[in-house]
């Protein structure tokens, strides 16, 4: 379903759907997002979107997943810890629009804001944004 073109220049392997071209430069675009939950779900990205997002694995360094559990609810989210690492992707390719969407989704600002910070993606590191918890949605 999903094509693979890997850059050795930049050490890393991104993935499209069929008709969407993949270029390195996509990684040089502003508009990075790294997801590691549900969002790292292509189907999920596409029921959001409207359309496959480019995606590329990312790994951000120095957070760690946490889950919090309060009643019948569960929460997931990550957290600052030394030396951690979280495993996910980049989203490429997005809009300014679709950020927007993506907020809204995340229930940003409320619930979760968008951080910029540094991933590593192939052989590379990167500045993509991040969604980080706010204290409303861990009850705080």
């Amino acid at each position: 379903m999903f094509s693979a073109r890997f850059f050795p220049a930049y050490g890393v392997t991104i993935f499209c759907a069929p008709g969407c071209p993949a270029q390195a430069d996509d990684l040089l675009d502003h508009r990075l997002l790294f997801v590691w939950d549900e969002l790292g779900e292509p189907e999920r990205v596409r029921e959001l979107l409207g359309r496959y997002a480019p995606f590329a694995p990312a790994a951000l360094p120095n957070y760690a997943r946490r889950s919090q559990h309060a009643g019948e609810n569960w929460t997931f989210s990550l957290a600052e810890r030394e030396g951690a690492t979280t495993l996910g992707f980049v989203l490429l390719g997005l809009t300014d629009a679709e950020l927007e969407q993506i907020d809204d989704y995340e229930g940003a600002p409320v619930h979760k804001v968008r951080y910029a910070l540094s991933v590593r993606v192939g052989d590379i590191e990167r500045v993509a944004g991040v969604y980080l918890a706010a204290g409303s949605y861990l009850g705080e």
